[in-house]
């Protein structure tokens, strides 16, 4: 899990694009020694995402947000002409609870869906994209994040791993169901996307990655309604 880790901006204060914090060091979670914010709880993740989201994303329109991180759902739910709608299984923070694997809404709802790491708790994945997709109008967008172990090819999953604890050891986390591999651009390819993989981080360059706290493997995959 080395390679996870994120740079350290040492001799200097790092700071959280989410809330706008200034720190010495973010805290610690799990096996990541610099990872979550002392005010608003972002993990590297989230302080990844909202920086693409804010810099980069056409934010207008109708948009769903699954699995809602509250480190970002702050900045969405009021903001001008983005008409928001939260959705999650069970969490107090989403606006609706249902399951994404059969997303209630009629096709071509949505102008853009946002998915954060949850598609690795989601028993059928391949049907949770493939919802994603069907609710977006066509043309519209969607972001997708989820832990991609570094230097994987092929996708993990065992169903028959239910123990938390065998989980975490096999996918990282104990709700987790899988890990993925180099080929989870190519799911949401089979699910109707067109698909670009973006190594944010890496192209925000050291000094950013220092400075927000970022780990250099993730990637964000901006997936466009075919």
């Amino acid at each position: 899990m080395g390679a996870l880790r994120p740079l350290i901006w040492r001799g200097d204060r790092v700071e959280c694009p989410c809330c706008g914090g200034r720190f010495e060091r973010f805290l610690p979670y799990w096996n990541r020694d610099f990872c979550r914010c002392p005010r608003c709880d972002s993990h590297e993740r989230h302080r990844a995402l909202w920086l693409y989201l804010r810099d980069r994303a056409d934010l207008a329109g109708t948009l769903l947000h699954l699995a809602p991180e509250a480190a970002i759902a702050r900045h969405l739910r009021d903001r001008p002409g983005v008409d928001y709608v939260s959705a999650d299984l069970d969490s107090p923070l989403a606006m609706l609870h249902f399951d994404i694997q059969d997303i209630p809404f009629r096709d071509g709802t949505f102008d853009a869906v946002l998915c954060g790491h949850v598609l690795t708790e989601v028993p059928d994945d391949r049907k949770a994209m493939r919802e994603m997709a069907r609710v977006l109008r066509p043309g519209g967008w969607a972001i997708v994040m989820a832990a991609v172990e570094p230097g994987r090819a092929q996708t993990y999953e065992d169903p028959a791993i239910t123990d938390p604890e065998a989980r975490r050891a096999a996918f990282l986390e104990p709700n987790n169901v899988r890990v993925y591999g180099a080929d989870l651009a190519d799911r949401l390819r089979e699910a109707g996307f067109a698909v670009e993989v973006i190594p944010y981080p890496r192209q925000l360059g050291d000094d950013a990655i220092r400075r927000y706290g970022l780990l250099p493997a993730d990637e964000i995959y901006v997936c466009r309604r075919a």
